[in-house]
């Protein structure tokens, strides 16, 4: 089994196919065999070809494939000795199988079941790479869709979430905290998963702690720092300013 795959340990079966269908009568001919009339062989033979679908589950890298980790196809004695079955009756199923193009083998002597990927895994899991896709492509697209803002443009939002700041603390505000976080993630190279929810999260603490403006920036250790009000000290541009010229 190639590393990294977990393979089920079950197998679906089509109970009418199973039943009712080809494999019924593929093997109910003599074929050499000391059995009379050919009835144990055929038995035999759809037995196998059952082991088989369950085999082709868990050996090798990819589910409906009998092949080893590298890709490349098994001895057939020793697929027989996983089968339990004599090498001549499993020839024999491969032979009706391929006839019967339930079954191909390429260059390298892998075997694959044709129709393993339609009867195991219904439609919820054939689209299952479909699904992750379209999850990870939003990822993507979320990240991108956002912003720089601040004095060393590394407050990343998007149109919407600058719309929300502006509704809540206007815009003089929405800028100010924006600054604030800026200047923390430059200074303190601070990472946080979302800029908007940090903006938020700094003025309820902020409010608990009795300031309003969001002046609140937490220390390297994670524990709230309490600074002076915001007139109080002077901001950046407010300082390149006085001391222009």
């Amino acid at each position: 089994m190639a590393r990294g795959r977990k393979p089920r340990l079950w197998i679906k079966i089509d109970c009418q196919g199973l039943l009712g269908g080809s494999i019924n009568y593929l093997f109910l001919e003599n074929n050499g065999f000391d059995v009379d009339p050919g009835q144990l062989v055929s038995l035999a033979c759809q037995a196998i070809w059952v082991k088989m679908i369950a085999y082709s589950e868990v050996c090798g890298g990819r589910p409906g494939w009998i092949e080893d980790n590298n890709g490349k196809g098994l001895p057939h004695p020793f697929i027989a000795q996983e089968l339990h079955c004599p090498v001549e009756i499993f020839e024999l199923v491969l032979d009706k199988m391929k006839d019967d193009k339930a079954i191909e083998m390429n260059g390298t002597g892998s075997i694959h079941l044709v129709n393993f990927q339609h009867y195991q895994f219904g439609e919820y899991e054939r689209q299952q790479p479909y699904r992750l896709g379209q999850k990870e492509a939003a990822k993507v697209e979320s990240k991108t869709d956002k912003k720089p803002y601040g004095e060393f443009a590394n407050v990343m939002l998007s149109d919407e979430e600058m719309q929300k700041l502006i509704e809540r603390f206007g815009e003089v505000g929405a800028k100010e905290r924006i600054e604030n976080l800026s200047s923390g993630i430059e200074s303190k190279n601070y990472r946080y998963k979302s800029h908007y929810a940090t903006i938020l999260t700094w003025q309820r603490m902020d409010e608990k702690r009795g300031f309003s403006n969001g002046t609140h920036r937490p220390n390297t250790k994670g524990h709230s720092r309490d600074l002076p009000e915001r007139n109080s000290y002077e901001s950046p541009e407010e300082f390149r300013k006085r001391t222009a010229g």
